[in-house]
This record gives structure tokens, C-alpha cells and sequence, in this order.
């Protein structure tokens, strides 16, 4: 009895040893495609610094005529122009960080798929862990991008109200404004959260330290 109970022993740290050798190839391109994703994040991040630039700009441009109009100057043509073009410019950098985050997560499904083939169990469990998190991080960045739409149109809005003489509603802008604030939070909490699961995956299954991941 106490032969074959040593078998049984043996041959279960066999199938488990088996599990973590198979595993081996699809770790290493699972690790390469999760890099991957890593990298886009990363730029797409560098993407939305460059939005929130550009839209400070034509935020300060519409302050300094807000104020001038407030002391009884009125809007230029030249002020009005300049106005639209550091608009326009926010918008064409809304557009491309939309191109870009909706890119990665078409880029998803695939590293979801690898990450099922492997044979560990628990290695599998950390593995879509970290891609729940990181999707959802990704899916928050879509409904910041639209809101961010609508913030960058309403504020338009004011201008080439002003610029006709009226007097402009900011209700939505406001709006918009403070749902930004709670969006940017909620990212930044599934930031908090995708950076744990990432560094938990890489120091059990990856055997190497990573940085932190950027937030808004």
C-alpha cells in the first residue's frame, strides 16, 4: 500500500510538472503579446497627454478672450480663428487616440485565445485576470473618448455663440467637464487594478519585475 500511494504521489507531481513544461512555448509568445499590448497602452496613453495639451491650449486661448470680451473688448476675427484652430487640432488628436484604443482592443481577443491554451490552471487564472482588467481599463478609455467629444463640441459651441453675440449656454460643458473628472477616476482605479494583476502574472509566470503602468 504504501508503494503504490507513493506511485499515486509520483505520478500526480508528474501530470503537474507536465502541465507547467507544456506551458512553456505558449507562456513565452502569451508574454511577447502581452508586451505588445503593453506598448500600444503605453502609446495611446502618450496620445491622451497630447489631447489634453493641445485642448489646455484652446482652453487658454477662449480664457484670455473671455476675460478681454469682460472688460469690453470684443472677439476679433483673428482671436476667433486662432480659437478654432487649437479646437480643430484638439479634435484631430481626439480622433487619432480613438483610432488608436479602439485598435487595441480589436488586439485583445487574440491574447485571450493564447492565454486559454494554457494547461496550468492557475497559471490560465492569472493570465485572464490581468486581460479582464486591462480590457476594461482599454473600454474605460472609449467612454472617455466620448465624453471628451462632446466636451470639445460644447466648448465650440460657447465660442461661436459669443462670436455672434449671444449670450452662451456652458450647462453641457460644465456637464461634460465634471463627468470627465469621474471617468478619469474610475480609470485610474482599474489602472491600480490591471498593475496588480500585471505584476502578479509576471512575477509567477513571467519570472521578471515590470514597471507600473501610466494613468491619466
Amino acid at each position: 500500500m504504501f508503494k503504490k500511494a507513493l506511485i499515486i504521489f509520483s505520478c500526480l507531481l508528474l501530470l503537474s510538472g507536465c502541465s507547467l513544461l507544456a506551458d512553456s512555448g505558449t507562456k513565452k509568445e502569451l508574454m511577447d503579446q502581452m508586451d505588445k499590448l503593453m506598448d500600444h497602452h503605453d502609446k495611446n496613453m502618450g496620445d491622451q497627454r497630447t489631447l489634453i495639451n493641445d485642448f489646455n491650449k484652446a482652453y487658454d486661448t477662449g480664457t484670455q478672450i473671455t476675460q478681454a470680451m469682460n472688460q469690453g473688448s470684443t472677439m476679433s476675427s483673428d482671436q476667433y480663428n486662432t480659437l478654432m484652430a487649437d479646437i480643430d487640432k484638439a479634435n484631430n488628436d481626439l480622433a487619432t487616440y480613438k483610432k488608436n484604443v479602439d485598435s487595441l482592443l480589436a488586439e485583445i481577443p487574440a491574447v485571450e485565445q493564447k492565454a486559454n491554451e494554457l494547461k496550468n490552471e492557475e497559471a490560465k487564472s492569472r493570465a485572464t485576470k490581468y486581460l479582464q482588467d486591462f480590457k476594461q481599463a482599454t473600454q474605460s478609455q472609449v467612454d472617455y473618448i466620448n465624453n471628451f467629444q462632446s466636451l470639445i463640441d460644447s466648448y465650440k459651441t460657447v465660442y461661436v455663440s459669443l462670436s455672434q453675440g449671444n449670450t452662451p449656454d456652458t450647462t453641457q460643458y460644465q456637464q461634460y467637464s465634471d463627468k470627465e473628472g469621474t471617468l478619469v477616476d474610475k480609470f485610474n482605479k482599474e489602472i491600480d487594478a490591471f498593475n496588480n494583476s500585471w505584476t502578479t502574472l509576471n512575477q509567477e509566470d513571467f519570472n521578471r519585475k515590470v514597471k507600473e503602468n501610466i494613468s491619466f
